[in-house]
């Protein structure tokens, strides 16, 4: 039996007929799913407002006959159950290192980790010293609180001049785990 793993993404693809394909963080080929394999009647109303790309969908898939079908789904990672959040954080750290996924989805999915306190401060380092934040700092802002962002006297300011002074990365991680911890 293979380890279930939680992935996400942005709608894809969802056809009138009720079914479509998802993306994913950990397989090469796309997703499968069918409404009728959803059981949450919540989650079921929620896919058919849906329109691509609109919003993020975390599940759990399976391979069957060689092809991947979801296997369970959430809309919001608050509903997931917490063993599978451990992994899922790895792999998103690893994707902020090298992987395929635009930084901008990553910044969605580690802000919502962020709010549910799923985030520790030695994860959220490895996050600011990740090569696709270090290369564009800036998109660190979309995971902070607005009272985090509050603590910045200028955030804009402050995140045009490190990418100016092109100070050493641990410099900026510490000067930015410090405003925000």
């Amino acid at each position: 039996m293979e380890k279930e793993l939680l992935d996400f993404c942005r709608v894809k693809k969802i056809f009138d007929k009720g079914f479509g394909f998802l993306s994913s963080i950990n397989y090469p080929q796309d997703v499968f799913f069918h409404f009728s394999k959803i059981k949450d009647e919540k989650v079921k109303e929620e896919l058919k407002k849906l329109k691509r790309g609109v919003v993020y969908i975390y599940y759990t898939s399976q391979s069957e006959n060689n092809k991947r079908k979801v296997f369970r789904m959430w809309l919001s990672l608050k509903n997931v159950p917490d063993y599978l959040i451990p992994q899922f954080k790895s792999k998103i750290i690893d994707e902020l290192n090298g992987g395929k996924t635009n930084v901008f989805e990553l910044v969605h999915i580690i802000k919502e980790l962020r709010s549910y306190s799923q985030i520790s401060h030695e994860e959220f380092k490895q996050i600011l010293l990740s090569h696709k934040i270090q290369s564009n700092p800036s998109v660190i802002i979309k995971t902070l609180s607005d009272k985090e962002i509050s603590q910045f006297d200028d955030i804009n300011s402050y995140f045009n001049n490190i990418q100016i002074q092109k100070v050493g990365k641990d410099v900026w991680s510490y000067n930015v785990l410090n405003k925000i911890f």
